[in-house]
């Protein structure tokens, strides 16, 4: 079952979900909650995986393919005013990794999980903000990275803390979870992982 506006609203009161900083009024749709962009933004250092004659393999079976990943970002420069251009999709510079400014902390006993959406008003320009595995697990506590790609026409100037990038889709869980969380990006600070 999705969580409406005032079900996510309640949850956030109850303290069983945090968003921080918590949405004003204007963030919630019926039945999602807008994050902003954060400031943070990575990117792949093609000049250096295209070399000539050389070849980076990552092995998906070794769990640790990530940290190895990690070492080929490069910080993505920022404009003069903080602001950041992603250019058309031929400039080569796709994925860059981004984060949302709003910490988001689904508690285990709140029964509750989260998919991570694109708004349809930047898909329409071509901007896709997640690329893949939507889901937010239960116990998940940190900001939300974003793999995003321009694939429309235009260079597209996103605005850290004024721009809400995507929406927050928040889902009851049929019991509450055994365990805990098992992923290398929980209290991430950093887009990279």
């Amino acid at each position: 079952m999705i969580l409406s506006n005032v079900g996510i609203q309640e949850a956030i009161r109850k303290g069983l979900l945090e968003i921080s900083p918590e949405p004003r009024d204007d963030q919630y749709t019926t039945s999602a909650v807008d994050l902003y962009l954060g400031g943070q933004f990575k990117y792949w250092d093609w000049k250096r995986l295209s070399i000539p004659g050389a070849k980076t393999t990552l092995s998906l079976a070794d769990q640790k393919f990530n940290l190895t990943a990690n070492a080929h970002l490069l910080d993505y420069p920022a404009e003069g005013d903080g602001s950041y251009i992603l250019p058309p999709y031929t400039s080569g510079i796709y994925p860059v990794l981004a984060m949302t400014r709003e910490r988001v902390h689904l508690k285990t006993e709140s029964c509750c999980a989260a998919r991570v959406e694109g708004r349809s008003s930047l898909a329409r320009l071509g901007l896709i903000v997640h690329l893949t595995a939507p889901i937010i697990h239960s116990g998940f506590n940190a900001p939300i990275t974003l793999e995003m790609i321009n694939h429309g026409p235009f260079h597209l100037q996103l605005h850290p803390g004024k721009t809400p990038i995507c929406q927050l889709v928040v889902e009851r869980l049929e019991s509450e979870p055994l365990g805990d969380i098992r992923t290398a990006f929980q209290n991430q600070r950093s887009p990279a992982g």
